[in-house]
């Protein structure tokens, strides 16, 4: 069984990534999180809201949810999704959480997510998140 992340987008970036938004902006601090999370080998969903101006974002698993929540649109995709088993909610919203456990979703905060996500850097890729940043940064000129 593969596993979909669906992912609260600025849930987790406002949690966790704070000091990216302050340092570089919202834009850059969004990309760099999806960077990161592509670079996660995990199957994913980010789901953000909002954002007209994104039309086709060029990443066929980052979502902009176009005049309707982020919440709402989580909650539609948890309730039509045909194996709910399959889906691993992440977000600190508890209406999402709620909801979520309602439906017997499994959900995981936001910190437990990243905690995860490095012990299974460490343990199978050797990978340090910071360096992943530095990288990133460096890439986009930003160091």
């Amino acid at each position: 069984m593969v596993l979909l992340y669906l992912i609260d987008g600025y849930n987790l970036l406002y949690s966790s990534f704070r000091e990216w938004i302050e340092k570089f902006g919202l834009e850059n601090a969004r990309q760099f999180l999806i960077n990161f999370l592509r670079s996660y080998k995990r199957k994913f969903i980010i789901v953000f809201d909002g954002r007209e101006e994104f039309p086709n974002y060029p990443i066929e698993n980052v979502i902009f949810t176009k005049g309707k929540s982020a919440d709402d649109y989580i909650k539609e995709f948890i309730r039509n999704y045909k194996n709910p088993s399959e889906i691993i909610v992440v977000s600190n919203d508890k209406s999402i959480v709620n909801y979520a456990k309602m439906l017997k979703v499994k959900t995981i905060s936001t910190s437990e997510f990243l905690k995860e996500r490095k012990n299974k850097e460490i343990r199978e890729e050797k990978i340090n998140s910071d360096e992943i940043t530095k990288e990133i940064m460096k890439e986009w000129g930003l160091t």
